[in-house]
C-alpha cells in the first residue's frame, strides 16, 4: 500500500513561559546510558473524511502541537555532547501523507514492515551520536490520510530525555489542546525538570566502553522477524488460575505472567533451533523508578528515569518450569526497591550502577539467551483523544530496517484487560514459535483489528 509524503514542516513552539529559566539542562547519566533510538507509535482514527478535512486536521494538530512544544520547551531542543540538552526552540518535524488505500484492508492483518510506513522516519541510519544530535529532532510526527477515512498518527520520540511516562504525559497534553474530552484534559500536566539530574548526576562516560555497550545483546545480524501476538483478557485469567492452582507461586500480575510464558517459549525456540541442551537465560524488563522512590518523584519529572530489572535463569532440566520464571521475575522486581535506587542516586551512586553493569558483563559473558521486555501498560495510550474520539488501535511501530532481536514490547489491547505483545526474533526462532501449538493455545497471532 503505496504512501505518499505530501508536506513536511518543522513546528515550533507558539512561545517560551515567561517562567523560562532553563537555557540548558545536564542530562542525568540514566539519560547518558539511553542510546539515540526512536521509540514510535501509530495512533488508528476511524473518522469520515467527508466530514473530516484532512488538510483541516492537520493544521489543528499542528496549532496543538506547537502549544505542547512550548511547555514542554526541551523537547523542542537539541542534544549537544550527550551532556546537555539546549533549550533552542529547535522544534518538531511534522509530515502529512496521503494512504493510497483503505484503512480496514491496511489493518486486515498489520506487519511491522507495513506500520513503519506510517511513521515520519522509515528506516533507522547508522549515525554518529553527534551526527544525530545535529540532525534529528526530538519529537517527529506524519498524519496519515487513508483513501474513504479514517488518519493515523505516527509519532516518533528521541529516547534521550523521553522514557515511556515522559512520552505519555506530553502526548496527553498535546491531546488535551487539540480539543479532546474533559477527561482527557486532566491527564496531561505541565512538565518539571531538575530532579532527575538532581538525583542521577551526569558522568563523563568515554572512558567506559562497556557502558555504552550495555544494549548490544539485543542488536542483532541476519534476518530477524517481528510479529504480533494477542493474549485476552480471559486467556490470562484462564493461565493465572492454572499457575496459582497447580504451583507454589504468589498471584502474578498480568504483565509478570505474560512477560513469564513469552520468555519461556522464547527459550525453547532457542533450544529447538540449536538442537542442543539449555544454555543460562537472562531477561531484563524496564521498570519506572519514579514510584519506587522516597518520596515517589511524579509523573510529570522529564527524563529517562527507569532501570532494568535483572532475571537470571540457570536451570540443567529440559523442562521450562512457568512458575519457575515468574517467581524470578517476581524477585528481579523486587530487588528495584527503596534502598537500590538510594544506592544509585547522588554522586555517589555511579558506583553502583557500574557495579550493575559489571554484573551484567559477567552475565552475558556465558553466552545466554538473552531476552528485553518493556511494558507501556498503565501509559494511557488507548486514552490519546486529539477531540476525534479514542484510537481504534494504538501500534508499535519502528523503522523497517531495524536491527533489535529478542526484545518484546507489551501494551495494552485495544478491548478488555488483553495484552499485545509485539515480539523481535531470530527468523529460525521466530518460525518455531508461531508455529508452536502450546504458545499458540494462549496466543493469537496478529489478529485482524476490528474498527468501530
Amino acid at each position: 500500500m503505496e504512501v505518499e509524503i505530501i508536506s513536511s514542516e518543522t513546528i515550533k513552539p507558539s512561545s517560551f513561559p515567561p517562567y523560562l529559566h532553563l537555557k540548558s539542562l545536564k542530562l542525568s547519566v540514566l539519560d547518558q546510558l539511553s542510546p539515540f533510538t526512536y521509540t514510535s507509535l501509530v495512533f488508528f482514527y476511524t473518522l469520515n473524511n467527508d466530514s473530516n478535512d484532512p488538510l483541516h486536521l492537520s493544521h489543528a494538530l499542528k496549532t496543538s502541537l506547537s502549544k505542547a512544544l512550548s511547555e514542554f520547551y526541551l523537547l523542542a531542543g537539541i542534544i549537544k555532547d550527550d551532556s546537555q540538552i539546549l533549550a533552542n526552540g529547535v522544534g518538531a518535524l511534522f509530515q502529512f501523507a496521503r494512504v493510497h488505500g483503505a484503512m480496514f484492508k491496511f489493518l486486515n492483518q498489520p506487519s511491522f514492515e507495513s506500520l513503519s510506513q506510517l511513521i515520519p522516519f522509515r528506516s533507522s541510519r547508522n549515525m554518529s551520536s553527534s551526527t544525530m544530535e545535529a540532525i534529528y529532532p526530538q519529537v517527529a510526527v506524519q498524519l496519515n490520510a487513508f483513501n474513504g477515512g479514517g488518519v493515523a498518527v505516527g509519532v516518533c520520540f528521541l529516547h534521550k530525555i523521553i522514557d515511556g511516562t515522559t512520552l505519555s504525559n506530553f502526548l496527553r497534553r498535546w491531546a488535551a489542546g487539540a480539543g479532546s474530552s474533559t477527561e482527557e484534559r486532566g491527564g496531561g500536566r505541565l512538565p518539571e525538570y531538575l530532579s532527575s539530574t538532581a538525583a542521577f548526576p551526569g558522568r563523563d562516560l568515554l572512558g567506559n566502553s562497556w557502558l555504552s555497550k550495555g544494549y548490544s545483546p539485543f542488536v542483532g545480524k541476519g534476518k530477524i522477524k517481528r510479529r504480533r501476538f494477542v493474549f485476552k483478557g480471559d486467556v490470562i485469567l484462564k493461565l493465572k488460575e492454572e499457575l496459582v492452582k497447580w504451583k507454589n507461586v504468589k498471584n502474578p500480575t498480568s504483565v509478570e505472567l505474560v512477560t513469564a510464558f513469552i520468555w519461556k517459549y522464547m527459550m525453547i525456540a532457542a533450544i529447538q533451533k540449536s538442537s542442543g541442551s539449555p544454555r543460562p537465560s537472562v531477561l531484563t524488563h524496564a521498570v519506572d523508578l519514579r514510584r519506587r522512590m522516597v518520596p515517589p518523584l511524579p509523573p510529570t519529572i522529564i527524563g529517562n528515569i527507569f532501570w532494568s530489572a535483572v532475571a537470571h535463569y540457570d536451570s540443567p532440566n529440559t523442562e521450562i518450569e512457568l512458575s519457575k520464571l515468574v517467581n524470578l521475575i517476581q524477585q528481579s522486581f523486587a530487588e528495584i526497591d527503596y534502598k537500590f535506587i538510594q544506592e544509585m542516586t547522588g554522586e555517589e551512586g555511579f558506583q553502583t550502577i557500574s557495579k550493575w553493569f559489571m554484573r551484567m558483563q559477567e552475565l552475558y559473558s556465558s553466552n545466554p539467551y538473552s531476552y528485553g521486555f518493556t511494558s507501556w501498560r498503565n501509559m494511557g495510550l488507548n486514552e490519546v483523544d486529539f477531540g476525534w474520539g479514542k484510537p481504534s488501535w494504538v501500534s508499535l511501530a519502528g523503522p523497517e530496517n531495524s536491527v533489535l532481536k529478542n526484545v518484546v514490547v507489551l501494551k495494552e489491547a485495544i478491548l478488555g484487560d488483553g495484552i499485545e505483545a509485539w515480539i523481535m526474533l531470530d527468523e529460525d526462532e521466530m518460525n518455531i514459535l508461531e508455529n508452536d501449538q502450546q504458545f499458540l493455545a494462549f496466543a493469537s497471532n496478529n489478529p485482524t483489528i476490528h474498527l468501530g
